[in-house]
């Protein structure tokens, strides 16, 4: 691995926790919206979707904010990648060493 993941990263990551949280929320209460709105299925169909889409996303939300410590956060970054929640401009706060980490896992993932 090239990068590293500072203190000052952490804390930066900690600042823009909610927010990102809140914009992965959004979209899935939209989702959850649109299962729901369907029309041409049956009432069971879009709970039994729209149940299973809550799952699946409360398996993204614990991968991207589940244990919060600095210890871990290199994998909390890869979540958060992967899932879109870390904009250019995140990552324009974030130090050389975490984009590099960033870019490498991302290298390492896609190969």
């Amino acid at each position: 691995m090239t990068g590293s993941i500072t203190e000052k990263d952490w804390k930066y990551l900690r600042s823009i926790q909610a927010e990102m949280l809140a914009t992965l929320c959004q979209r899935i209460n939209e989702t959850t919206a649109s299962i729901l709105k369907a029309e041409g299925q049956s009432e069971h169909d879009k709970y039994q979707k729209s149940l299973q889409h809550i799952r699946d996303a409360n398996g993204i939300i614990a991968s991207c904010f589940n244990d919060w410590r600095r210890s871990v956060i290199g994998v909390r970054l890869i979540s958060l990648q992967g899932h879109g929640l870390l904009t250019e401009t995140h990552l324009q706060h974030l130090s050389e060493g975490a984009r590099d980490y960033i870019k490498w896992s991302a290298d390492l993932f896609n190969k």
